[in-house]
């Protein structure tokens, strides 16, 4: 259904006049949207981390954003992901993954702000049961991860960890990207206080470790 509906919208965007579509799902008469985009080829990011999820992004998107435990096992799925796009589909596409930062001037404080606000005053009921929700209807988190992700959820919803000083976060965000990854969405509890602090003292370290380009 899926790849119906986004073949359907890809349609709209290319065709210049109204247009049939009999398909399994959709049965669709004079089709026609406006206004479309202003570059028929604009990035299309389709998030997924279940089989069927990465295979569809192979198939169908610019970069695919998905879960992983971090570097190691990243980069394995990027391999995976970047071959599968090329050998089934003849495409090139780039591969995502999330992170959240607590980022301070030392390790001790960025641990301690973690502790706090994951722990010490997490909603562990919350966090239970969304972890239970994952378990019966999505298939983005691996047994494994879900058995042992708990900190995580309650920290930022299962994604990696990216926590330490400025030094520590560059290099931890420099090693996804030594495995492969084009980039990363990153979580902050606090964006208008912690965002700032993050562009001055993270953004230049990455600039020098060659991962993102100079302003």
């Amino acid at each position: 259904m899926a790849q119906e509906l986004w073949d359907i919208i890809r349609r709209i965007w290319i065709e210049t006049k109204p247009f049939d579509y009999k398909g399994r799902f959709f049965h669709l008469n004079h089709v026609e949207g406006l206004p479309k985009p202003y570059h028929q080829t604009i990035p299309i990011l389709n998030a997924g981390s279940s089989r069927q999820g990465r295979d569809f992004a192979a198939r169908n998107a610019d970069f695919g954003f998905t879960i992983v435990s971090g570097p190691e096992d990243g980069r394995e799925v990027v391999r995976s992901m970047v071959k599968s796009a090329r050998e089934s589909y003849n495409r090139n596409i780039g591969v995502f993954t999330l992170g959240h930062v607590v980022c301070r001037p030392t390790r001790k404080e960025a641990e301690d702000y973690l502790h706090y606000y994951a722990d010490e005053y997490a909603d562990w009921n919350a966090v239970d049961n969304l972890m239970a929700l994952q378990g019966l209807h999505a298939q983005s988190f691996t047994k494994e991860m879900l058995q042992t992700f708990r900190s995580r959820f309650a920290a930022g919803h299962g994604s990696c960890p990216l926590i330490g000083t400025p030094d520590d976060v560059a290099s931890e965000i420099t090693r996804f990207a030594n495995a492969g990854f084009a980039g990363m969405t990153l979580s902050f509890v606090d964006y208008t206080k912690e965002l700032e602090y993050f562009a001055q003292e993270v953004l230049p370290r990455l600039e020098a470790n060659g991962v993102r380009k100079p302003r």
